[in-house]
C-alpha cells in the first residue's frame, strides 16, 4: 500500500507540468532523485520480502526511472535527464549497498 502511494505521489510529482519548488541547495533536483530512490528501493524491497534485492527489483526501479524521463520528454516544462537517472541509480545503490546492509546488521531484513 505504501509503495503504491509512493509511485502515485512520485509519478505526480515527475509528469506535473509545474514542478514543485526545491530549497536553494547546489543539485536540490539531484538529491530529490536520490533519495526518492532510496525511498522506492526500500518499500520495493519491503513489499516482496521473500525475494531478494537483486537483478528484478533493480530493473523494475530502473525501468521506472526510464519510463518517467521518457515521458517527461513529451510534457510541457519537463525534459529527459540522463542525470537524473543516474542520481535513480545512485539512490538504489546507496539502498543496496548502505541501507540494507545496515538493516540487515540489526536483523529487519
Amino acid at each position: 500500500m505504501l509503495l503504491g502511494l509512493a509511485l502515485v505521489v512520485t509519478t505526480w510529482v515527475s509528469l506535473s507540468p509545474q514542478p514543485p519548488a526545491l530549497p536553494g541547495v547546489p543539485l536540490a533536483d539531484k538529491w530529490a532523485h536520490l533519495l526518492t530512490y532510496v525511498v522506492l528501493a526500500f518499500l520495493v524491497d519491503a513489499s516482496w520480502p521473500d525475494h531478494p534485492f537483486g537483478r528484478s527489483k533493480w530493473a523494475w526501479l530502473l525501468g521506472y526511472g526510464l519510463l518517467i524521463e521518457l515521458i517527461q520528454s513529451q510534457t510541457p516544462n519537463r525534459m529527459f535527464s540522463l542525470a537524473d537517472l543516474l542520481a535513480n541509480a545512485a539512490g538504489i545503490l546507496i539502498y543496496a549497498g548502505g541501507v540494507l546492509r545496515g538493516l540487515r546488521a540489526f536483523g529487519i531484513r
